[in-house]
């Protein structure tokens, strides 16, 4: 059910099972025998009350891959499962809701859900709110949310939120205080290379440098793995020569601009957002494969910049710079990456 935002977030297992046919079940969910598990649910659900009817129901919801679907279930837990397990469904369905675009609904769905106890799903609840808010441009009541997590699952993804609330407002050193609390424990891939990213901003090559390492080396097979040894590359071409600059700007990962790139005007025929640009073909394949199925219309663009040639990794066309800017928030929302706005060349 959840697929959309399974991908940019951390995954949540099934609900604690009870009786043995459940247990077994979440076996073979667990194990990824999703049409096995889905058969044996809906034999089995008939005959089960109380709780375990509950998160059986939660179980199948999240079998399904229809959000229609899963909602008609969702909604039959929140008005007669028990308290625990409505909650459970009340943020599964918050999630849907915001995968989907829904961001009001998202945040009406979660109101008044506090960030306390031991429990995950308050958490839980309280970040995806925090998103919806900040979707929808409510950034102080976005910061309240991610600022009352303090422990659990999206903890570290709240530094992260909190961080890109700081850009925005253009509070770097606070974002690189939030990004190195991270990146210090070797949890965050793309807390490392966004960390990485800020150093750029602040025109400390050298700490760049170091981090973009730490996170080739600590994160191989992550998709920031590539992106960040192209910064490493991009980078140390910037050291060796003397006497010139180099764009050290947000999306464009290794790609310099050439003398003649023209300034943008009023006749521009569209934006595309940029993701990286690869001097390795195979690198910028190894990218949209790992986002590919989440960000609509990921493709290359091969361009000659500065006698070398690039893979430029872009995706969608829009009117104005405004509506592209809005689609780049919502692929750093869904992906984790970020993206630069560029006019169509």
């Amino acid at each position: 059910m959840i697929v959309a935002v399974a991908a940019a977030f951390p995954a949540m297992s099934p609900a604690d099972a009870g009786g043995a046919g459940l247990r077994t079940i979440r076996g073979m969910f667990n194990r990824k025998e999703y049409r096995k598990a889905e058969k044996n649910l809906r034999e089995e659900l008939p005959g089960m009350r109380g709780r375990t009817r509950d998160q059986a129901r939660l179980m199948l919801a999240d079998l399904r891959t229809d959000s229609r679907g899963a909602s008609l279930i969702l909604e039959e837990v929140i008005n007669t499962g028990d308290d625990r397990e409505a909650l459970r469904a009340r943020v599964e369905l918050a999630k849907l809701n915001y995968a989907t675009g829904e961001y009001h609904q998202t945040i009406r769905l979660l109101e008044g859900i506090r960030a306390e106890g031991r429990g995950g799903v308050k958490y839980e609840a309280v970040y995806f709110r925090g998103l919806a808010r900040k979707q929808l441009g409510d950034l102080d009541g976005a910061r309240r949310d991610f600022e009352s997590i303090d422990r659990g699952d999206y903890l570290h993804w709240s530094y992260i939120a909190l961080a890109e609330i700081d850009i925005r407002y253009g509070r770097i050193s606070e974002a690189v205080d939030r990004y190195e609390t991270i990146a210090a424990g070797l949890s965050s891939p793309v807390a490392g290379f966004r960390l990485g990213e800020c150093y750029e901003m602040t025109g400390e090559r050298e700490k760049a440098l170091q981090t973009y390492r730490n996170v080739a080396r600590n994160f191989p097979g992550s998709p920031e793995a590539p992106k960040a040894r192209e910064k490493i590359k991009m980078i140390h071409s910037a050291l060796k020569r003397t006497g010139s600059e180099t764009s050290m700007e947000g999306g464009e990962e290794g790609e310099t601009p050439s003398a003649g790139t023209a300034p943008e005007t009023d006749g521009s025929p569209g934006y595309t957002l940029q993701f990286g640009a690869f001097s390795e073909r195979e690198n910028a394949h190894a990218f949209i494969s790992d986002l590919g199925s989440i960000i609509d219309d990921l493709h290359i663009e091969v361009a000659e910049s500065g006698g070398s040639i690039w893979y430029r990794v872009r995706a969608g066309r829009y009117a104005t710079r405004e509506e592209a800017e809005e689609a780049a928030l919502k692929a750093m929302e869904r992906t984790g990456y970020s993206s630069k706005v560029l006019p169509v060349e």
